[in-house]
């Protein structure tokens, strides 16, 4: 995993601050999607995975950065991004129903 974010020590701190300040930003991105496709396009099912997730991943991102664990911000990214996907994909099979 040196590849992505160095093998030094100060390399690892400059990716889990990046991951953790994008994680964070992501929380009101998506609370404002909510919004946004609730009012404009009337979604409601993507509550769970845009109002639930974000947090969580943000709550991982801050731990991981406290603790220095470069797997669990990989975890916290990757929760991050899934909910996003995982919203798109339930609201085309609510469609298809």
């Amino acid at each position: 995993m040196s590849l992505l974010y160095g093998a030094s020590a100060a390399s690892t701190e400059v990716f889990l601050t990046r991951l953790r300040g994008w994680v964070l930003g992501w929380v009101p991105g998506a609370w404002a999607l909510v919004w946004f496709l609730t009012v404009e396009e009337g979604w409601h099912l993507s509550f769970l995975p845009l109002c639930v997730l974000p947090p969580a991943a943000a709550y991982l991102g801050v731990r991981a950065h406290r603790e220095i664990r470069a797997g669990l911000a990989w975890t916290a990214g990757a929760l991050a991004l899934a909910s996003l996907g995982l919203s798109g994909a339930i609201e085309l099979l609510s469609r298809a129903f």
